[in-house]
């Protein structure tokens, strides 16, 4: 197994109680840290040595114009970067989407929540959370069920044209995994790969998040800003949950689709690019195009092919290897832990995994984090896990349909009274640790009839 060296953050803050205590608490986490003080240095250090991460804050010297945001990101895209502010305004907002900014955390920050938003953004610059690995420079998809022989397959034929294609499968899946996959083998391979996540537009910013707008078209527009479609000239635009994007974008995103164009907010002139779109969803359009939520024309232009992600509990045993492959990649947790534990791999394969593959990451991180000997053991598992009785799920072992959704129940069940434990009740962050919003969380709570309340009273 190759070891991984310590992550190395960059964290810039002219509060220096912060930025102590912050890489001192990072340090022990198991990262190198090295601490400036004004956007200036930060750049500086930028430039003399690599970094994986950057934590900067908003209102400090040298950033006032969020100097460090736009420098930082045009000239380093591959570093992820966390804005922590103590005063957050509509238009750092608006930039910090348009720039693909990692998170953006408000002050007083808990340290919790700032290790969960580290642990993200250095997982997504690894590819954590997807079953895909790089190899001769190309995206790999990690699986050898027939599901996945599937969409590999699918894949290969799809990326050697410009087709547009939609990606579907339940959350946590992998669906941005196979959309990179598509794009490493395309004919855009050199040019960028741009993910916008559609859940976290606010559905008033959604338009010039999007298309961008000029100085004065709103209250707080102070110069004319740039959208996030702008930016993915001659790339791949990755629209990620495009079925919650309001109805008044869809429209304006329909014509980018279809003519390569689009107005910015408060202009007259029209912006061509030259773009692939490649979107996924949870959803069923569908039902969501005969619900009046989604529009039939646009739905029909981005899917010329449609993929469908298989869950992790159809895929048999392809768990085990994205099990080891995430032992592998998350290393640095725990170097002392080598292998998984023989009976732990069968409680894999028999568990539903309602989260899929994102909760599969979940479990390896959680189960590093508490490893005492040289391998993976059932007592290092999530008690979400343990504690639930899932019948084994896999094309090698049908099962009745009733009896396979009671077991999905049951352990979707358990997954989400663990989430609600480990959080003491808070929706926010069980939601964000599930990667659904906090309006799905709250339709998911009510489906299993499970209360939040429960888990704050009961201190857990």
């Amino acid at each position: 197994m190759s070891q991984h060296p310590p992550a190395r953050i960059l964290i810039a803050d002219d509060e220096p109680l912060f930025l102590k205590t912050t890489g001192e608490l990072l340090r022990k986490e198991g990262y190198e840290c090295r601490c400036v003080a004004d956007a200036h240095a930060a750049l500086a250090a930028l430039a003399a040595e690599p970094f994986d991460l950057v934590i900067a804050d908003l209102n400090m010297p040298g950033n006032l114009k969020l100097e460090l945001l736009e420098q930082g990101r045009a000239a380093y895209p591959h570093v992820p970067l966390i804005v922590v502010t103590g005063a957050p305004t509509l238009p750092s907002a608006i930039e910090s989407v348009r720039l693909g900014i990692a998170d953006y955390l408000l002050k007083p920050v808990k340290f919790r929540e700032l290790q969960t938003s580290v642990r993200r953004a250095l997982g997504s610059r690894d590819r954590g959370g997807s079953p895909v690995a790089p190899q001769g420079g190309a995206a790999e998809l990690i699986g050898e069920s027939p599901a996945m022989r599937e969409v590999k397959e699918l894949v290969e034929r799809v990326a050697q044209s410009d087709a547009h294609v939609l990606i579907t499968g339940e959350s946590g899946a992998g669906k941005e995994v196979v959309a990179r996959a598509i794009h490493a083998r395309s004919r855009r391979a050199s040019f960028g790969f741009f993910p916008i996540d559609c859940t976290t537009i606010p559905e008033s910013l959604a338009e010039s998040a999007l298309f961008g707008h000029a100085k004065g078209a709103f209250t707080g527009a102070v110069q004319d800003q740039g959208g996030l479609l702008e930016r993915c000239h001659r790339g791949t635009a990755f629209l990620d949950e495009i079925g919650d994007l309001p109805l008044v974008s869809q429209a304006k995103l329909l014509r980018v689709v279809q003519q390569g164009s689009f107005t910015p907010l408060g202009r007259t002139e029209e912006v061509a690019i030259d773009a692939r779109f490649i979107s996924a969803t949870h959803r069923d359009l569908p039902a969501a195009i005969a619900a009046g939520q989604f529009r039939r024309d646009l739905y029909y232009r981005i899917a010329v092919v449609e993929i469908k992600v298989p869950p992790l509990r159809a895929r048999g045993d392809d768990v085990a290897l994205l099990a080891r492959s995430f032992l592998e990649r998350h290393a640095a947790i725990n170097p002392r832990v080598r292998e998984i534990a023989p009976d732990v791999l069968d409680t894999f394969r028999q568990y539903a995994w309602p989260g899929n593959v994102r909760e599969l990451q979940n479990c390896l991180e959680h189960a590093l984090s508490l490893a005492r000997g040289e391998r993976i053991e059932l007592g290092d598992l999530p008690g979400s896990l343990t504690e639930a009785s899932p019948s084994p799920i896999s094309p090698a072992a049908p099962l009745r349909r009733t009896s396979r959704l009671a077991a999905i129940s049951e352990a979707e069940r358990a997954y989400v009274c663990g989430l609600l434990a480990r959080h003491r009740g808070n929706v926010s962050r069980s939601a964000r640790e599930a990667g659904i919003t906090r309006q799905g969380f709250h339709k998911l709570l009510q489906k299993l009839g499970i209360s939040p309340g429960d888990f704050r009273r009961a201190g857990r």
